[in-house]
């Protein structure tokens, strides 16, 4: 059995950087036996944890599949409840959500003092205490920091998130005082991103967060022409990744500093691009949702639960608790409690109940295919590639990932067949018939014995197969087989005890495209919401798009069309979705609506 784990992915990565010693990657969040059992999968980690020690080590931790056990997903939905009432103003329930939360070590005492001090200056409005509260959080994981000295630390999205935090408060309280704010701590906070921030993702969902309180800084001095450039800084990050969160206060903010400059709005894009946005956000994100709280950030995350995959595996395979349970627990009782999520098995309990089913992806803490980021990024490439329908260069990568992925786990096997199966379609070096045949061969490979239903909860890789295969079966003419399917894996979803906000890449690519299948309000609507919800906007022309197709039939007034209509092309044009803006570019130039260009 093949056994990739979050703690040998860590590993990995902490010795390819040998600069990196152990004594600087732990400062401040753990001690050298903690490293060490999280490395040999023998902790019971805390992903908060796992998060700071990638994002230190200059990696993503949104590029992991994670398993999780319930005690574990458990804190993360906690955090959420923290977070969660905060926003909505619920002081009392935030108060004593913190109040009960498992503080037990330094990363789970910073993260305390952060929401106590997030609480401070959103409810009670008492900047004076959050000043203070953030301090000491800054001070638990990244202890005596001075900005003298910040080349000397490692230091993680979330930590950075924290000083800027600290900051932003600072300038509040000079601006009520009628102070100019300080921008030399911010200025160093930037170039340490700059310089540190090495994965792209993470680097720009810091950035733009920097940029907004830098530029604001800039502004408060007079620096229009300064502060200009650095909120542009911010949006291109965003608009890179396709990244809603932190977009509005920048695109409000550049809209400011067009006024100062003497910009004629009707001429300044950036106006269109705030409308279009604030359009949407304003019809279907949640009310209490933040757009510029630096202590949250996209969800991205794609999370299992063990007890999830053990028991679907358990019973596709046609297997009483009984069989499965003999000889690795003592009685039935104890693995049925464990299937119910009552109790959480050790390690060495689950790698023999995946064993005994087969699994050759055992893990506990969490797993991947590879414990290469570098192979890992490689694959992102090329999902990037196919997404932009850039077929030749994903060949490339494709040829690059092959020779890099170890082909021995079946997974990896998978995932190359499926990206080749739609690249050579594309590049018609196979037929459409021989495209499907080879796809459903691969997609029966997800299905239980009976070949009735998906065998499990798909993971990610499997999604892509499922959602490659849909795509082929409505290219030949079978939507209703595809609407089928995608009901079937939306559903399981669904039925999962994971919210579906951690799965978004999984639940959005699906959820997506079934609307392509079946144009519905609600479900268009739903989706809408998923992506301003998890801050991302990867699809979210393509929904509007849909929406726009909704309304025409349901003879919405011109008027509302059109501003839709703008709204899309705005948005397109935001983020580079290149063959949308040039669909209603041309469209509203038909209707005598003319663009800034």
């Amino acid at each position: 059995m093949h056994v990739i784990t979050v703690g040998s992915i860590i590993e990995r990565a902490r010795k390819e950087q040998k600069a990196i010693s152990q004594k600087t990657l732990i400062q401040g969040i753990c001690s050298i036996q903690t490293l060490y059992a999280i490395e040999t999968n023998q902790y019971k980690t805390d992903i908060l944890l796992v998060d700071i020690l990638l994002q230190r080590l200059g990696k993503s931790p949104d590029k992991l599949e994670i398993i999780l056990s319930q005690e574990a997903y458990q804190l993360v939905r906690q955090r959420d409840l923290i977070e969660e009432a905060i926003l909505r103003g619920r002081k009392a329930l935030a108060a004593a959500a913190l109040e009960a939360y498992p503080a037990q070590n330094n990363v789970n005492q910073m993260y305390q003092k952060r929401m106590q001090a997030c609480l401070s200056y959103r409810i009670d409005n008492d900047h004076g205490q959050a000043a203070e509260l953030m301090r000491h959080a800054i001070e638990l994981t990244l202890p005596d920091f001075s900005y003298e000295k910040i080349e000397d630390y490692l230091i993680s999205t979330v930590e950075m998130e924290n000083l800027l935090a600290l900051e932003h408060v600072q300038c509040t309280r000079a601006a009520q005082s009628n102070l100019q704010p300080d921008t030399r701590h911010l200025e160093l906070c930037m170039q340490y991103i700059d310089d540190h921030f090495t994965d792209s993702e993470e680097h720009a969902k810091i950035c733009a967060k920097c940029a907004w309180l830098l530029a604001k800084a800039y502004l408060d001095h007079g620096q229009a022409a300064h502060a200009m450039v650095i909120c542009e800084k911010g949006i291109n990050e965003l608009r890179s990744h396709t990244m809603i969160y932190f977009m509005l206060p920048l695109l409000e903010l550049m809209v400011q500093i067009g006024t100062r400059l003497g910009m004629a709005p009707e001429q300044n894009r950036y106006v269109k691009y705030l409308e279009s946005l604030r359009f949407v956000w304003d019809s279907y994100a949640q009310p209490w949702y933040p757009t510029d709280m630096l202590l949250h950030n996209c969800y991205q995350k794609e999370y299992h639960l063990d007890h999830e995959l053990i028991k679907s595996e358990r019973t596709a395979r046609k297997l009483s608790q009984q069989e499965l349970s003999a000889g690795i627990y003592k009685n039935v009782s104890s693995f049925s409690n464990f299937e119910k999520a009552k109790v959480a098995p050790n390690r060495k309990t689950i790698e023999k109940l995946m064993e005994k089913l087969n699994i050759e992806r055992g893990l506990y803490n969490g797993f991947v295919t590879t414990d290469s980021f570098e192979v890992m990024e490689l694959r992102h490439q090329l999902n990037i590639a196919l997404a932009h329908d850039e077929y030749r260069k994903a060949k490339d990568l494709l040829d690059q990932l092959r020779s890099q992925l170890d082909t021995a786990i079946a997974g990896n096997r998978y995932v190359l067949e499926d990206a080749e199966i739609l690249i050579d379609r594309k590049l018609q070096k196979i037929t459409a018939e021989a495209a499907l045949e080879r796809q459903r061969k691969l997609f029966e490979s997800l299905l239980d014995t009976k070949k009735e239903k998906l065998r499990h909860i798909p993971m990610r890789n499997e999604v892509l197969i499922i959602n490659h295969y849909c795509g082929i079966l409505i290219g030949s003419g079978q939507k209703n087989k595809a609407a089928d399917l995608y009901t079937q894996t939306i559903g399981q979803l669904r039925r999962s005890h994971i919210d579906v906000r951690y799965r978004y890449r999984s639940f959005s690519l699906l959820l997506c495209n079934y609307v392509y299948c079946r144009r519905d309000h609600s479900t268009v609507c739903e989706v809408l919401r998923n992506e301003l919800f998890c801050g991302k906007s990867s699809v979210l022309s393509f929904c509007l798009i849909d929406l726009l197709h909704i309304w025409g039939k349901e003879e919405k007034s011109d008027q509302k069309c059109m501003k839709l209509s703008e709204s899309i092309y705005y948005i397109s044009d935001l983020y580079n979705f290149i063959n949308e803006k040039k669909k209603f570019d041309d469209f509203l130039l038909k209707k005598g609506v003319k663009t800034i260009r």
